[in-house]
Parts: C-alpha cells; sequence; structure tokens
C-alpha cells in the first residue's frame, strides 16, 4: 500500500481559496474511501448533463496507448475506468515487448493519462542498465502525480523498482515532490539510483523536510534503502 500523508490541521480547500490560519494542510495521497461520496456525485451529474457524456470519456480511457522507446514497444492503460467506482485507483496494466515478444507485464491502479519516460542507460551492479517510468496522474491541487521505476537488465529481464509522488496542498501551504539523482563513485561511475522526496512548506517557521532512498543494484538483483523518514514523521 502506498503511504498516505495525513492532513496536519485539516484537509485543504479549493486552490483559489483564500489560505485562513487554521487550514494548512499537507498533500494528501487520495483513497477510495475518501470517494464515499460517489452515489451522490453520480446523481448530481446525471442532472447536469447527458448521461452519456461520462461514459464516452470513461470509455476513451479504455483506448490502449503504445509507445517505442529505446528499442522496445510499451503498450499500457486501464482495464476500468471510473473515478466514481475506483476513484483514484483504477486498474492499469503495462506490457513490455522486444522484436513482437513479451517481456514484462505489470499491473498498477491510478488514474488521468497514463505516459511512459526513458531515463537511459546507466552503468548499475556491472553493467549497463535501462530505467524507465510509468507516469500518471496530474500534480495539481490536492491531486497527485506518480512515477513507478523501472530496471531493464543487460539479460532482458525486467523488474519493478517503487514507486514515488508528489502534489500540492489546496491552500498552497506545501508542496511535495520527487527527482532522480545519480551518484557518481571515486570513479565517476553512477552505481546507485538515489531518489530524493521532500516537503517544501510555505511558512518559515517550518522547515522543509527531505528523505533518501538509495537503489543499490548487484547484477541484476537490487534493493531499496530508505535512509530516513523525515515526511511521514512530519505529518504526524
Amino acid at each position: 500500500m502506498k503511504r498516505i500523508l495525513l492532513a496536519l490541521l485539516s484537509l485543504s480547500v479549493a486552490c483559489n481559496s483564500p489560505k485562513a490560519e487554521d487550514t494548512a494542510a499537507l498533500p494528501v495521497k487520495k483513497t477510495p474511501a475518501q470517494h464515499a461520496h460517489a452515489p451522490e456525485k453520480a446523481k448530481k451529474q446525471a442532472n447536469e448533463k447527458p448521461v452519456d457524456e461520462e461514459t464516452l470519456k470513461n470509455e476513451a480511457r479504455l483506448i490502449p496507448h503504445e509507445k517505442t522507446l529505446e528499442g522496445l514497444t510499451f503498450r499500457y492503460g486501464y482495464t476500468e475506468y471510473d473515478e466514481d467506482v475506483f476513484g483514484f485507483e483504477n486498474p492499469g496494466y503495462l506490457e513490455v515487448k522486444k522484436d513482437g515478444k513479451l517481456l514484462f507485464k505489470d499491473a498498477f491502479k491510478g488514474e488521468g493519462e497514463p505516459y511512459v519516460t526513458s531515463l537511459g542507460y546507466h552503468e548499475l551492479g556491472g553493467d549497463k542498465k535501462l530505467i524507465f517510468k510509468l507516469n500518471y496522474g496530474t500534480q495539481a491541487c490536492d491531486y497527485t502525480q506518480t512515477s513507478r521505476y523501472y530496471v531493464l537488465n543487460n539479460d532482458g529481464s525486467i523488474g519493478y523498482i517503487n514507486e514515488y509522488w508528489s502534489a500540492k496542498s489546496g491552500d498552497g501551504y506545501s508542496n511535495r515532490h520527487f527527482k532522480e539523482i545519480w551518484p557518481g563513485d571515486v570513479a565517476g561511475q553512477s552505481n546507485t539510483l538515489t531518489i530524493v522526496e521532500g516537503i517544501d512548506f510555505n511558512d518559515s517557521s517550518r522547515p522543509n523536510q527531505y528523505d533518501t532512498t538509495r537503489i543499490l543494484f548487484n547484477g541484476n538483483a537490487f534493493k531499496v534503502q530508505k535512509l530516513s523518514d523525515n515526511l511521514n514523521r512530519a505529518a504526524q
């Protein structure tokens, strides 16, 4: 399960709402439980616009995406899509092929338009490895953007590494973000993938918080090593 940052004082209001002293909140990862109002929302929407408009929108999300990167063919999308039913956890899939041969399959739960990006080849664990990401969602007012990291090994095998997310609180009080870096060793080689996560506060009395996670590679194996847990402590 993905960790959820709880609001420090109360949930955020709309992006353009004035900030009140007692409404500051951290970015919150949405869950299906926060969509308990879905039946009422659906009834309201049915009265405001044609019933099939939302259906057509959901059906459009089911159209598969296909993209070629680094000699690989990526096919991805959703098997079902309805935010009134699944919230921000609509069931999705990822397939990776090379020369028509299926190399890897994975499943995820998300929302919005998915897309794949390549981080290129890096010297990791003794050979060149391709790191790529499956992304979905949009970082906006109380909405999250998620990136799932994968590695393509020299022998053609693919592994899922981990996922990280970013968001902005609705009142502008805080901003959660992440970034990958490739620290070099004494020989200038990037033997690890490092993810730095942070929360920046729009409040001089609250220090910004950061966490560092190292992904250590050894051949085709890797280990995810989180060095700190400051972001979760900030939410307590």
